[in-house]
């Protein structure tokens, strides 16, 4: 006598981020640079100490009318900031009438003539130089080619030009276009497991696998179907021999690099497996 077992998977298979169905993607802020105003999405108003930030949002609310929230616009304004003399500046607020008086009140031994220098300010902010390439559903972004502006207390530090994305021979695609060739790439290793065997573990689960900066899978790890910590560290122990056999099918698969504003990106992507057994017992005996 044998079973015959008909094995059918499922693997679906998407970037992690914080999206959910009550997000929205996010307005950007701006950046002047000579005679381009160009979309950035960075705030650097986040950078400022919390007292700062608060009497900020209190001179928001003060102007006389609503705090300008939306569902695209949750922070509830929009900054216009400007590259003068290799220094940034906040010198407007989108759609306030008085935000120069919000600028003065908030800033008042910083404002002049119209504009507050950014002191507070020590990182970078990016600038698209050609189509995205990656972004997490609701604000941040990077792309193909990015243009790199460095800033400590305000002033500008380096200006630079990087690649985001980076073709390695035979690389698997990593190009959200090409999502689907992941999955297949995968669901085709998975399918060559022995699965009567992995039966015994019970596999049909979701996986968070991680891609590294080299654009090798580094990590495979379950994720939990409870929050109870008990409970899901029985569950991860169940299912370790299902994540070795998975790390060691995937361990040769090279994706192309992706980084993140020219730096080194670590990319998660989820994959759930599920089977089902169906079939009948035959006798094989001829």
């Amino acid at each position: 006598m044998r079973v015959l077992i008909k094995l059918v998977f499922s693997i679906s298979f998407c970037i992690l981020s914080i999206r959910s169905s009550k997000a929205s993607p996010q307005a950007p802020d701006y950046l002047i640079v000579g005679k381009d105003t160009l979309s950035i999405y960075f705030l650097p108003l986040n950078h400022l100490d919390s007292l700062t930030k608060k009497e900020f949002f209190k001179n928001l609310s003060h102007d006389g009318s609503d705090l300008r929230v939306s569902f695209n616009l949750w922070r509830g304004y929009q900054a216009y900031w400007q590259l003068i003399d290799q220094q940034l500046y906040l010198v407007s607020l989108k759609g306030y009438a008085n935000g120069n008086e919000i600028l003065k009140k908030t800033f008042p031994n910083h404002y002049e003539n119209g504009k507050v220098l950014a002191y507070w300010f020590s990182s970078y902010l990016a600038v698209a130089k050609d189509k995205m390439l990656k972004w997490d559903g609701i604000f941040s972004r990077t792309y193909f080619k990015e243009e790199i502006f460095d800033f400590k207390n305000g002033r500008l530090e380096t200006r630079r030009i990087v690649d985001n994305y980076i073709p390695v021979k035979k690389g698997i695609s990593r190009l959200d276009s090409n999502r689907k060739h992941i999955t297949d790439t995968l669901f085709k290793l998975v399918k060559e497991f022995n699965w009567k065997k992995l039966s015994d573990c019970d596999c049909d689960d979701k996986y968070l696998i991680s891609i590294n900066a080299k654009g090798k899978i580094s990590n495979v790890e379950l994720i939990p179907y409870t929050n109870n910590k008990d409970t899901a560290q029985i569950e991860i122990e169940d299912h370790k021999k299902c994540i070795k056999k998975f790390k060691r099918k995937f361990k040769e698969l090279q994706f192309d690099i992706v980084r993140w504003h020219g730096e080194p990106y670590e990319e998660k992507y989820y994959f759930e497996l599920f089977y089902t057994v169906e079939g009948e017992l035959e006798d094989w005996t001829r």
